[in-house]
C-alpha cells in the first residue's frame, strides 16, 4: 500500500475541502490498528505479518493448515 498525503489547507473556510478531509481521516482510521482489536490476517491475499527482532532482523510469520508457526527472514 502506497502512502497519501491529506490534501492542503485552503485559505478560507471551505465545506468540501473540510468533508474531503474527513473523509480521509475517517479512511486511515479504518485502516489502523486499534488496542484491544482481533486481527485476521487471510492466506489468500498478499497481507503479511512481519516481525523486527532486537537486532533489526526482519521475519515473516506463517501459519500451516495443522496450525504450526514458522518464520522466514525476509
Amino acid at each position: 500500500m502506497s502512502r497519501r498525503t491529506l490534501p492542503a489547507a485552503t485559505a478560507t473556510y471551505d465545506f468540501s475541502s473540510t468533508s474531503q478531509l474527513i473523509n480521509e481521516l475517517e479512511i486511515r482510521d479504518g485502516q489502523s490498528f486499534k488496542v484491544g482489536e482481533r486481527i485476521e490476517l487471510n492466506g489468500q491475499d498478499d497481507t503479511q505479518l512481519i516481525l523486527i527482532s532486537a537486532d533489526g532482523t526482519k521475519f515473516k510469520l506463517q501459519v500451516s493448515d495443522t496450525g504450526t508457526l514458522s518464520t522466514t527472514e525476509v
